[in-house]
């Protein structure tokens, strides 16, 4: 599928779909409910080991789905607040993705202080070269604090 002329907004736009169901027929709302329910549940069948949406959604159980994509593509479903968030990082570098997504579900889900805390903590990692070593470190731009 050649997403990359997908616009930001309908990827959001589908991933609040899918959280609320809205505009979807009974049968369809069962389907994605199912679907989302089965990913916020196993995240690890969702990205794999290692992976930054692991850590997000295992972060808050059953209360995110996140999913990163092709060419710095991240997004993200709250379904208790109905939203879906779409990021784009202009690079294409997957890893500034995961941090900035952490940072934007911490600060929409910031009610839970506890649960932004770790969403924040998730949004800045330090990066190790193969020995191990930190090299240097992501974190979000303060317009995302």
């Amino acid at each position: 599928i050649p997403t990359y002329a997908v616009p930001l907004r309908s990827f959001a736009l589908g991933f609040a779909r899918m959280a609320t169901t809205n505009g979807f027929g009974p049968e369809r709302a069962k389907a994605a409910k199912r679907l989302l329910a089965a990913c916020m549940a196993e995240p690890f069948f969702v990205a794999g080991t290692g992976r930054g949406d692991v850590a997000l959604m295992e972060a808050a159980p059953g209360r995110i789905f996140t999913k990163g994509g092709a060419e710095g593509v991240h997004c993200a479903a709250i379904p208790e607040l109905g939203l879906g968030i779409a990021l784009k990082c202009d690079d294409g570098a997957g890893r500034a993705g995961g941090a900035m997504v952490a940072a934007v579900l911490a600060k929409l889900l910031r009610a839970d202080e506890a649960l932004a805390s770790k969403l924040s903590e998730l949004a800045s990692a330090p990066i190790e070269n193969r020995n191990g070593a930190k090299v240097g470190g992501l974190r979000p731009t303060a317009a995302l604090n």
